[in-house]
């Protein structure tokens, strides 16, 4: 039997909580090996302290190491990364959830990668944001057996 479950590993990359807009918060570091694409699949939840705008920058770092120091990864050759960062903004409204994706080709990148949040508000006494991600790695480099 195939299915795509076999084809692809879906793991957290960045632990549900809750965020503030005062300094940039690091997910989990990601084991790529062995894949080669992912979607970062960002997720915000309810606010506090009713913010009038909400803007939620993530974007993706890499490194060789898994306890190395991080760097942003940015347009690398050909284009292969077409979108390395989204946001999740605009007027808060009655609808408080909302989803943004990050779909890379981690052909490219280090062994290491992992997913950096950082929330802005407009108005509000001290807001936040509930806030998580999962990240799904593809195109393994060797496919399971049918």
């Amino acid at each position: 039997m195939k299915d795509t479950g076999s084809e692809v590993k879906t793991l957290v990359a960045f632990t549900p909580r809750s965020i503030s807009g005062e300094v940039a918060m690091s997910g989990s570091v990601i084991d790529r090996k062995g894949y080669e694409s992912a979607v970062f699949t960002c997720v915000s939840g309810n606010y506090t302290s009713t913010p009038t705008a909400i803007n939620v920058e993530c974007k993706v770092q890499q490194c060789a190491t898994p306890a190395g120091s991080f760097a942003d990864v940015t347009d690398l050759t050909d284009a292969l990364l077409p979108v390395i960062h989204t946001h999740i903004s605009g007027e808060v409204t009655t609808t408080r959830e909302a989803t943004a994706e990050i779909n890379m080709d981690l052909r490219p990148c280090e062994r290491y990668v992992k997913l950096v949040v950082a929330a802005d508000f407009t108005g509000g006494s001290s807001p936040n944001l509930f806030f998580g991600a999962t990240v799904t790695l593809g195109e393994p480099r060797i496919m399971p057996a049918i």
